[in-house]
This record gives C-alpha cells, structure tokens and sequence, in this order.
C-alpha cells in the first residue's frame, strides 16, 4: 500500500507537471501530452489494482504475468534508443551541412 501511495505521489507531483511544462513550451504536441498522460494513467490503474496484470498476463500467454510487462518495457526502450540514436545522427548531419554552407559562404566573402 505504501509503494501505491509513493508512486502516485511522485507521478502527480513530478510526471504531470512535467508533461504540462513541456506542452506549454511547445516542446511537446497535444497529441505527445495526452497520450503520456493517458500512459501515466494506466500505469497508476496497473500500481494500484495489480490484480489487472494477471488478466493481461495470462492473455499474452506468460506464465508470470510481470514478465510480460518487462519483456515490453524492454523493447519499448531499446525501441526508444534506436529512435533517439537515428535522430542523433540526423541532427549530426545537419550541423555538418550546415557548417559547411556557412564555411562556404565565409570563403565567398573573403574572396571579395
């Protein structure tokens, strides 16, 4: 009961203002916020009725029912870091085009 009480506790205070800081900045869509927030939800749904976890458990045909839900944490995550990693390389892309363009234009004015 307690862990129940701490997490929402750190979700209400840290997660959703987290969410909405991030949506008024623009630096998250509507779309991003509702659905963290619908996330977030379901997982307090899950932290405070666990007896929900057996039911999805034994739908997805595993034995231990948490396993299942580590075995999607993990590859949402590594799914998550791949995302991040092709972004990263993206960004790098640009930068180096863009440093060129501006090395470009800086031998173009030197030249003059």
């Amino acid at each position: 009961m307690l862990i129940q009480i701490i997490v929402t506790i750190g979700v209400i205070l840290f997660v959703f203002p987290s969410i909405l800081s991030s949506y008024k900045k623009k630096s998250m869509t509507p779309f991003g916020a509702i659905l963290w927030i619908v996330f977030w939800i379901a997982g307090l749904t899950l932290v405070w009725f666990p007896h929900l976890i057996d039911a999805i458990g034994s739908k997805l045909g595993v034995g231990r029912s948490i396993d299942a839900f580590v075995y999607i944490a993990i590859v949402y995550l590594l799914y998550l870091s791949l995302n991040q990693r092709i972004k990263m390389n993206e960004i790098k892309k640009d930068i180096t085009t863009l440093n060129r363009s501006l090395a470009l234009k800086d031998i173009k004015k030197e030249d003059k």
